[in-house]
């Protein structure tokens, strides 16, 4: 069976997270990848494409995900996150507005 394990942003992100869980042996499909074409009518978050992973592979490939999450929002003060109030997704310090939603910070 197929699980869903994450949610990028965009294909670009996705395709960087396939990438990681290759690495590893994992195999991985994308879904939505080819909305992006049409985004232009659609709401924001059609840009997001799915992650999806067997389902016997989905406790190792949570892992990679956690420590690839870990890397991108860093965990000094510095690289602190904060939480969209919009859509509750998390966003590293630097940015002023949210990556999912663009709500403002």
């Amino acid at each position: 069976m197929i699980k869903t394990l994450y949610t990028a942003a965009n294909a670009p992100e996705a395709h960087l997270i396939k990438g990681l869980l290759e690495q590893s042996g994992i195999e991985v499909s994308l879904s939505g990848e080819s909305l992006t074409i049409g985004i232009g009518g659609l709401p924001i978050d059609a840009a997001q494409v799915e992650v999806r992973v067997n389902e016997n592979q989905f406790e190792e490939a949570v892992k990679i995900i956690k420590e690839y999450e870990d890397k991108m929002l860093g965990d000094d003060e510095e690289n602190a996150q904060w939480e969209c109030k919009n859509c509750s997704k998390m966003n590293p310090a630097s940015f002023g507005i949210c990556w999912n939603c663009q709500n403002e910070k």
